[in-house]
């Protein structure tokens, strides 16, 4: 009876209760604009695998001052060449890969590798390749898992790695 009188009880939770959107963005640099993946994509590597504080709207800047923005503009976002002068400027190589196989990406993940998704290019983060699946970081979306096949059809066989 005194239970009822006083409310309801506190419960403590063992761990911290998340989200699932908190899930999906977990090491995850969301981009936050229509054509700000590449930006975000290069963000999400830097802080999480190689330990830069960063976030989009820095590298976005720090690329605009080395291009042109109206061609980023035309082309629809941020180019590899883009990305590899913006980390030139910080100390890193950017190195671009050709005729990649499922194989290669596995040896280099993480990378930066473009995709075709609804007719549109796009940049995603690969950060594993297993035979159930290919792990991914979507800026546009989030955290998931794409079988090999369906990830073999949009993807281009280009991969982008950071040393």
């Amino acid at each position: 009876m005194l239970a009822f009188l006083l409310g309801p009880m506190p419960v403590r939770a063992e761990r911290p209760v998340r989200s699932l959107l908190e899930i999906r963005h977990e090491a995850l640099l969301p981009q936050r604009w229509d054509n700000s993946c590449g930006a975000a994509t290069l963000a999400t590597v830097l802080r999480y695998y190689k330990g830069v504080s960063t976030n989009e709207e820095a590298v976005a800047r720090g690329m605009l001052r080395q291009t042109d923005p109206l061609r980023v503009r035309v082309r629809g976002g941020f180019s590899l060449l883009d990305m590899q002068r913006y980390l030139t400027g910080l100390g890193f190589q950017g190195e671009g890969y050709r005729n990649m196989t499922l194989a290669d990406l596995a040896e280099r993940v993480p990378m930066i590798v473009p995709i075709t998704m609804n007719g549109y290019a796009h940049f995603v983060v690969v950060r594993r390749v297993a035979p159930t699946g290919i792990n991914i970081g979507d800026p546009s979306f989030g955290n998931y898992e794409m079988a090999q096949s369906a990830f073999a059809e949009k993807w281009t066989d280009v991969g982008f790695g950071i040393q």
